[in-house]
């Protein structure tokens, strides 16, 4: 996806071309069309709820388009069936992985993401004060003690460890509904290397040690705030001992014996299917 995105301090003109994704709590406001499935609202469809949203928050410009992209925060109070056009309708991201185009998807996930920072730092941390939209950057700045606020980013590492024999160590965590199998990941701690990370995490969550780290490719995950950096590793020692806090299960799996594995679109899934290709 090839993104450019427009600085703050200079936000664009209004155009026919724009498109808009409002949030509320995490959910996006979409158009249920009959001929197309979800989709993002036209600058007209906007126009017609603007009464409802706070301050328009310009998400960026995809590369080649005229229009930009565009979020706001909805009110509260705000009753999508009683919009002044039918179809509009909120949304949880999961629900929508694989319904909206990929890259739509992810302009979402940025969205949900600015609206929920502009939510939590309309005042000042601080002092209490109201915090004002800060030009040059994406920041809230306090007026009175200088306190700046950026939206939250929290990196993460995602693993699939492989053994000699090729297997590929898969788990399912103690909080997920269905039966699913995954790779391990975990946030890094404040100071700690990427690397480190790995080491700690996996050893952590299911008591063995790797080797030969590898990186793969990074995803914005909007789940909240995240950052997925995705590595290979190989198995170096240690007996699969799962956390029973967080895994319920953990085994090495070959390729023709897999359970029920990530959706496509996830860098859990990348990774698996990166393994799958080799």
């Amino acid at each position: 996806m090839d993104v450019v995105f427009t600085p703050i301090s200079d936000p664009p003109a209004a155009s026919v071309d724009d498109r808009w994704l409002p949030c509320r709590a995490g959910q996006v406001l979409l158009v249920d069309d009959f001929a197309e499935g979800p989709r993002p609202l036209t600058s007209e469809e906007a126009n017609q709820v603007r009464d409802h949203m706070a301050e328009p928050l310009v998400l960026g410009q995809l590369r080649g388009e005229q229009g930009h992209w565009w979020t706001a925060l909805m009110a509260d109070d705000f009753d999508p069936f009683d919009a002044p056009f039918p179809g509009l309708m909120f949304s949880d991201l999961r629900s929508m992985m694989a319904k909206l185009d990929p890259v739509v998807w992810n302009i979402a996930g940025r969205a949900t993401q600015v609206t929920d920072w502009y939510r939590d730092n309309r005042y000042c941390g601080r002092c209490g004060g109201p915090m004002e939209m800060a030009g040059g950057d994406r920041s809230m700045k306090c007026p009175v003690d200088g306190f700046a606020a950026y939206p939250r980013l929290s990196p993460a590492v995602i693993v699939l460890v492989l053994d000699d024999e090729g297997r590929a160590l898969l788990a399912r965590n103690v909080a997920w509904p269905v039966p699913m199998y995954s790779t391990l990941a975990g946030f890094v701690e404040p100071g700690e290397s990427l690397e480190d990370c790995i080491h700690r995490e996996i050893g952590e969550e299911v008591g063995i040690q790797v080797k030969d780290l590898q990186y793969f490719a990074s995803q914005p995950w909007p789940f909240p705030n995240s950052l997925m950096l995705g590595y290979f590793a190989h198995y170096a020692g240690g007996e699969l001992t799962p956390a029973p806090d967080e895994i319920a299960d953990a085994q090495w799996f070959s390729r023709d014996d897999l359970p029920q594995i990530p959706p496509r679109g996830s860098i859990a899934r990348q990774l698996i299917d990166e393994w799958l290709r080799s």
